[in-house]
């Protein structure tokens, strides 16, 4: 998920705060839309899901890869 970049977590903060901007303004936007449910996204949760993945290490993606593990 966070891949190489040198900005490793604020990279995907900026895009887990983009997603939640994106669910805010769809709440705005159909505020007086008879029966709509305004939806939330929790940052938190998704930003410590990220970073958990992050510390995961290097991955095999093919059968033949130097495994890394002892």
């Amino acid at each position: 998920m966070f891949g190489q970049s040198i900005f490793g977590v604020h990279e995907q903060a900026l895009n887990l705060r983009a997603h939640r901007t994106e669910v805010l303004a769809t709440n705005l936007a159909n505020a007086d839309t008879p029966g709509f449910k305004a939806r939330d996204f929790d940052f938190s949760a998704a930003l410590t899901g990220a970073a958990a993945g992050r510390s995961q290490g290097l991955e095999a993606t093919h059968a033949r890869h130097i495994q890394t593990s002892s």
